[in-house]
């Protein structure tokens, strides 16, 4: 460890809890050098971010932390509040996960920065100011002058973000610890907010910690990635090295998980980890991933400790690859597509010129701006783009959350242009609507099986309890849950069984089509892996529809049939999935594509960089919405006539004013 700015030596972090004692951080050993940027990665519960509150000394009262966490070979936990305070913030800063609970709604962006440099720095007001204003600048901000003046929900989720990175590096410290930074991001906000990171470091010569559970985002980073795993690190080597040859069956089995490198469901099924992690006893040992792995064997725990493999590749266990246990994927087909009925000319849902404005005070906001798309039967429509564009917007109005304020909806030729308590039974029981947050649609005052028999009770014709329990037991089973969770409450459920629940609700009264309001988000890439499986199943066997919302292009590609490209509730982009996809037309969509992670460090793809704000959805601009942030801008007629739709072979269109010669 030597040459180290921070050093980790056996560092254990437990919790005293009413269900007993149980180890977050289970003796971990880990250095950073001057200037080095590693990547901390693994599943929710491995105890990613329980490693860095306790470097920053923010454990739990009922935390017990032993090891020692050195900085500058000074030891940092037997230091009081006082010595702690020059430390934090000014040499080892964090960034969290949510810009939201970080910054006070009740000031103004710029005091918040400003109150860095005073406490921390013993700036004055005038310099203080002056420093703010130079980070801002230095994370890409535009107008920096104008955005210290506003409060945080004034800006979007990316600035906010930004803003905190830019709280961080006012002090100029020498390591930075970012928790999941950009988990809850767009794909283009996050690639402008990784790109700054990356120049930052060099800039100021940091040392840098980055957690996630995004392999993609990972590579974008860090140089060198450790692998977590129930509290204890399992796998640690250079990136290139490590995704070429994974040691661990856990570092195998997460970048198996992940829908990248163009796999689509016609050709594979995802991998996935059976199980959990679950809490660790204070007194456990030997291999915490024993009871998942595949290749595990009952030589495995003699082997178990962690062991320099080669140069700089460090493992607990190199079983990735055995032989004497086949692999899962080995047995595993891909889920069989039933070929649509050739015979079918109607689709199954038509939005035409759909409209969506709410009121905002005396103005207006602009949510959807004339939108026109069709949906096949047995057919997948994945719709991506920024927060703001109107995904969200166009889900919920087909699902009758609320109508359309102007334009036509039809369902198998019914008008369901109206609000969901004006529509028939059928169509109630025939549209369901799965949202982003399980644990929020879930009301945690319910079992499972109340929270499935509700709908059956409105909408179904199971009149008898018992015939109700049966059939919610055969769909728990079609989600890969078994009549034991019929009396849970979600508390006691995890991410994924959660959206298995809220999936199994939905599908209970037999739904021809399912909108999928970003159901994959939320979860780790183990569990979206298992979820994405299930839906392609489910979609194949009942030859059901899904309207899939998602800012996830790799997750899009995997599982729909035809793309919807949006930027600011209008339509950018439409075709079959590998035309969008292989062969983009507009330049929103390349740019969307662009900047999408790849696990595999060595694809290496140029962002193209779309700076810049959103347009104020308060105002009908005229001209394209995107010519503001356009790369490949035409001219003046971009800024003042909205562009005609230019179509291309097999349904392909786009809206944009450079022309493309139709084939």
């Amino acid at each position: 460890m030597n040459n180290n700015i921070l050093e980790i030596d056996d560092l254990h972090v437990s919790f005293n809890t009413f269900e007993g004692d149980f180890t977050a951080v289970n003796g971990i050993s880990l250095g950073i050098k001057h200037n080095e940027s590693i990547g901390i990665i693994g599943e929710s519960g491995c105890g990613k971010s329980t490693l860095s509150f306790a470097i920053m000394n923010y454990v739990a009262k009922n935390a017990t932390v032993h090891g020692e966490i050195r900085f500058k070979g000074e030891d940092m936990l037997s230091m009081n509040d006082h010595q702690l305070r020059s430390i934090r913030g000014n040499r080892i800063a964090m960034v969290y996960q949510n810009p939201y609970s970080s910054l006070n709604p009740a000031r103004t962006i710029g005091f918040q920065l400003d109150e860095v440099g005073i406490f921390h720095q013993n700036l004055s007001k005038a310099e203080a100011k002056e420093a703010s204003l130079e980070a801002l600048t230095m994370l890409n901000i535009a107008d920096p002058e104008g955005v210290v003046s506003r409060y945080p929900h004034q800006v979007s989720g990316g600035i906010q973000q930004r803003i905190c990175i830019a709280m961080a590096i006012l002090c100029r410290p020498d390591v930075m610890i970012l928790d999941e930074p950009t988990t809850a991001l767009d794909v283009t906000t996050e690639a402008v907010i990784l790109d700054s990171i990356s120049k930052l470091r060099k800039q100021l010569n940091m040392s840098m910690m980055y957690i996630s559970h995004d392999m993609g985002v990972i590579n974008k980073v860090a140089d060198t990635i450790v692998v977590m795993y129930n509290g204890e690190i399992v796998e640690s080597g250079p990136k290139v090295e490590l995704f070429d040859s994974p040691l661990h069956p856990y570092t195998r089995s997460l970048i198996n998980c992940l829908p990248r490198g163009g796999v689509v469901k016609e050709k594979a099924r995802l991998h996935t980890i059976k199980g959990y992690v679950r809490k660790r006893g204070a007194h456990e040992t030997g291999c915490p991933f024993r009871e998942r792995c595949e290749k595990y064997t009952p030589t495995c725990e003699e082997r178990y400790y962690m062991r320099e493999i080669s140069d700089k590749r460090y493992a607990s266990c190199d079983r990735a690859y055995a032989t004497d246990v086949p692999s899962s994927d080995d047995k595993k087909k891909p889920i069989e597509i039933k070929e649509k009925p050739s015979d079918v000319t109607k689709p199954l849902l038509t939005l035409h010129n759909i409209h969506k404005y709410y009121p905002n005070g005396k103005k207006r906001v602009y949510a959807v701006n004339g939108v026109d798309v069709e949906i096949p039967p047995s057919s997948v429509l994945g719709i991506v783009g920024e927060s703001g564009c109107g995904k969200s917007t166009i889900g919920h109005m087909i699902s009758g959350l609320y109508p359309p304020t102007h334009g036509e909806m039809l369902f198998k030729d019914q008008n369901i242009s109206i609000a969901w308590n004006k529509r028939s039974h059928d169509v109630l029981k025939e549209i369901q609507l799965i949202f982003q947050n399980p644990g929020r649609s879930l009301n945690p005052s319910h079992t499972v099986e109340q929270l499935i028999s509700r709908p059956m009770k409105v909408l179904s014709t199971f009149t008898n309890k018992e015939q109700r329990t049966q059939e919610i037991e055969r769909v728990l089973k079609r989600v890969d849950l078994g009549k034991e969770y019929l009396s849970k409450k979600p508390q006691q459920l995890s991410g994924g069984e959660q959206q298995r629940v809220a999936l199994a609700r939905a599908l209970i009264t037999h739904p021809s089509l399912l909108v999928c309001d970003e159901v994959t988000s939320a979860l780790d890439v183990s569990v979206q892996a298992s979820v994405l499986n299930l839906l392609h199943e489910l979609q194949s066997e009942t030859g059901s529809s899904y309207v899939f919302i998602s800012h996830d292009l790799h997750v899009i590609n995997y599982l729909s049939d035809y793309i919807l490209v949006l930027y600011s509730g209008k339509v950018c982009e439409h075709g079959l999935r590998d035309d969008v996809m292989n062969n983009p037309k507009h330049p929103y969509t390349e740019a969307l594509l662009s900047a999408r992670g790849e696990v595999d460090p060595k694809v290496k793809r140029q962002v193209i960089d779309i700076s810049g704000e959103l347009p104020d959805p308060t105002k009908q601009g005229v001209g394209c919405p995107f010519a503001s942030r356009c790369h490949k801008k035409v001219g003046p007629i971009c800024d003042t006539e909205y562009p005609a739709t230019v179509v291309l072979d097999g349904g392909h269109y786009y809206n944009c004013h450079i022309k493309e010669a139709v084939k």
